[in-house]
């Protein structure tokens, strides 16, 4: 199954309408495709978005004027339909004038309908409009947001393998960090961090902080190799990979792990779910040092 091909049935598979056997092709294509994965991860936003969203108030005057209109078309089509009676008898006058009640009746009871379904699609479209626009301005705001912290991540990763200290350094200002023992951290982000039962061997961990991240409260872990070259670990609570922007990416196993692997020119980044949390390790050298550090943590 092709891209364009799951996009069309993402939808349907979100909402678990498709059959078993495309149900599994979908499934298939999206644990090797990071952009469809992702359009997945747009529709629960959406519906999520939607269920959080509350109805906005309706003015008091938009239920008066829908009746007041409605009255007044249906005064015209009485008006309309009025013609002069002939000369009856009185029973015929009686019974003529018992069937005019019922039909006056059916006609109110119609026009009652009539009001309602009005009235309940304007105040539909009234609350939809209001939601698009909310949910609108919501999208730009994390896309903005989104895009800063790509920007973000893009320069410490630039200046992470000239200069690892200034890196840190300038990713705690932005994301007020804060350096802590790695087992203080527990008290902060309310788990303990892999990295507090220590590290594989040959390496070493330099320093243990907080970030307050735009996706999530994480800790971060700098490491060190035996060579004095740098290996950092994020432990955070989103799921998402989207840290990296444009780079050039790619899923593959690591151990029993799938893993998402980021080019970063002289380095490659991984991210893989560990339990509940997601562990995105930068300045890895290549993918049999990711399935080290993957086996390690399942290990821990």
């Amino acid at each position: 199954m092709n891209c364009n091909e799951t996009q069309d049935l993402l939808s349907a598979f979100y909402d678990d309408e498709l059959s078993v056997d495309v149900c599994a092709a979908v499934a298939e294509h999206l644990q090797s495709c990071q952009g469809c994965a992702r359009s997945l991860t747009d529709f629960e936003r959406l519906s999520g978005a939607f269920s959080r969203a509350v109805a906005p108030p309706v003015p008091p005057s938009v239920w008066g004027q829908v009746v007041r209109g409605l009255d007044a078309e249906n005064a015209t089509e009485s008006v309309g339909r009025v013609k002069p009676l002939p000369a009856v008898a009185p029973a015929v006058e009686l019974a003529s004038s018992a069937n005019a009640d019922r039909s006056t009746n059916r006609r109110i009871s119609r026009a009652t309908y009539r009001r309602l379904a009005i009235a309940a699609s304007i105040l539909l479209v009234f609350g939809l409009s209001v939601w698009i626009s909310r949910h609108d301005t919501m999208s730009d705001t994390d896309h903005g947001r989104s895009k800063e912290f790509v920007a973000t991540m893009d320069r410490y990763l630039r200046a992470l393998p000239e200069n690892p200290d200034e890196a840190e350094q300038f990713l705690l200002d932005k994301y007020d960090g804060k350096m802590v023992a790695p087992d203080e951290a527990v008290r902060l982000v309310g788990y303990r961090p892999a990295v507090a039962d220590g590290l594989p061997e040959r390496y070493s961990l330099a320093s243990t902080s907080v970030l307050k991240m735009p996706c999530c409260t994480c800790v971060k872990a700098v490491c060190k190799r035996q060579d004095g070259s740098t290996l950092v670990l994020f432990e955070h609570d989103d799921e998402e990979v989207d840290w990296f922007g444009d780079r050039t990416s790619s899923m593959a196993m690591c151990g029993d792990k799938e893993c998402c692997l980021v080019d970063l020119d002289s380095s490659i980044a991984a991210t893989w779910r560990e339990g509940p949390r997601s562990v995105t390790a930068v300045g890895v050298k290549d993918q049999e040092e990711v399935t080290a550090l993957v086996r390690w943590f399942k290990q821990t």
